[in-house]
């Protein structure tokens, strides 16, 4: 069909995925462009490391000489009638980079999906690491950095591509895994899922997307996993799908803090295993895992301070970290700085919220990010800090919030921001600000 190489231009390419599946796209020996209405993001400079250099803002003019434009979901909920998305539409050239990764990327491949409420990048990166390590030559994209790769995914050579596999839009359903690992399932994505049966049956849909070897590897004692693995038994049996419980797998001493932690290594040592990688090269692997970026991500410290940074926005996942910190910091106070992160899932869990932060010892709550939804003047991020009560305050500015921290934290004290926003713009502010 092309008699030259495939040009593909991704719009949003400054987000964690598009970056690295375009970094992949170009290892492949696509041709690659792109476009971000943001100059800088947390991973441009990945790009830029991978002679990836991008177009700021969206337009029309884009298009010419391409043959794929591959978005963000999230690009298509929030602008779908942009001139640059009817056109390619209109050309039959629009795809979202999932779908692009399942047509195109996984071709071919025994794919080894992560997916779940939480912990999917931890997983995927485990793993990956893991079958580095076992000598597989695995490609993976994850959906945040890997410090060992500099970059949020790897290139690999053999048949093997482990990714995230992302429910919201439906995302995972471009994908058909052999092998599928599931961690837990609790209601997510408000924005897209009516409620958790609607959830439930995406990943019904999912699963159902199986081929050989037909492995899927689960959590037996999670609750949604239970309910799933109930709508789902006849299929299973039918179709003859292995499935792994991985909840009381062996573990060992890891280098990351945290339960939640412990139950994805677990997840990584039985994917592991049913690859046929040597244990001591899981266990190596495991061992010498130190996390990956925004995950209790420790960006610096300062007269004694230190600043973490954890992507955490949902309260099952801001209570891992939490709990993780005060496993490693018994002693410390532990300020939470939180950035809720779009209206429906604030108006959701609200009061799961403000369980959940009481954790922390002093509570700072931000604007909300609105991400892929239209602004909601009638939830207020401030009701967050009311429900909290005495130890949280709202400060919508992020000037202010560090300045507060840089008047009150105190030397031996552990600053956490939470948030899949500008967050990670905030946790470098607050370090700023205590530099001065």
């Amino acid at each position: 069909m092309f008699k030259r190489k495939i040009h593909v231009h991704f719009m949003g390419i400054g987000g964690s995925a598009l970056a690295g599946v375009a970094i992949l796209a170009k290892k492949y020996g696509f041709e690659v462009s792109g476009c971000d209405l943001a100059k800088e993001t947390a991973y441009s400079h990945i790009l830029a490391k991978f002679g990836i250099k991008y177009l700021v803002g969206h337009d029309v003019n884009h298009l010419k000489d391409v043959d794929i434009l591959a978005v963000s979901p999230a690009v298509l909920f929030t602008t779908p009638l942009h001139p640059e998305i009817k056109e390619a539409k209109k050309q039959g050239l629009l795809m979202t980079w999932q779908e692009f990764l399942g047509s195109y990327l996984q071709k071919g491949k025994t794919v080894i999906a992560i997916a779940g409420t939480h912990g999917k990048s931890t997983i995927t990166a485990m793993i990956g690491l893991m079958m580095e390590n076992g000598g597989l030559d695995p490609t993976v994209e994850v959906g945040a950095i890997v410090p060992q790769w500099g970059a949020t995914v790897r290139f690999g050579h053999s048949k093997y591509f482990v990714c995230e596999a992302d429910e919201f839009n439906n995302n995972f359903l471009n994908y058909s895994p052999g092998i599928i690992v599931i961690n837990n399932l609790e209601m997510d994505h408000p924005e897209f899922f009516k409620d958790f049966n609607h959830f439930l049956s995406s990943f019904v849909e999912f699963i159902q997307r199986l081929k050989e070897p037909k492995i899927l590897i689960i959590n037996k004692e999670d609750v949604g996993s239970q309910k799933l693995l109930a709508k789902m038994e006849p299929w299973l049996t039918k179709e003859k799908v292995k499935v792994v419980d991985f909840y009381r797998g062996e573990i060992f001493n890891l280098s990351v803090p945290g339960a939640h932690n412990e139950l994805n290594a677990r997840a990584a040592i039985v994917c592991g295993k049913e690859l046929n990688i040597d244990f001591n090269k899981i266990k190596s692997a495991l061992k010498n895992f130190r996390g990956i970026s925004r995950r209790f991500e420790l960006i610096g410290e300062k007269t004694g301070i230190k600043v973490y940074e954890d992507y955490a926005v949902h309260p099952t996942a801001l209570a891992a970290t939490l709990q993780a910190a005060r496993q490693k910091y018994p002693k410390q106070k532990i300020w939470a700085v939180f950035e809720p992160h779009q209206y429906s899932r604030l108006k959701l869990f609200l009061n799961d919220f403000a369980k959940t932060l009481k954790l922390a010892d002093e509570i700072i709550i931000t604007a909300i990010y609105p991400g892929r939804e239209k602004i909601n003047p009638a939830i207020k991020a401030e009701d967050l800090a009311q429900k909290i009560g005495d130890k949280a305050e709202y400060l919508e500015d992020f000037k202010k919030v560090a300045e507060k921290i840089k008047e009150k934290a105190q030397k031996g004290e552990v600053i956490i921001v939470f948030g899949a926003g500008k967050s990670y713009q905030l946790a470098r502010q607050i370090l700023q600000k205590l530099n001065e």
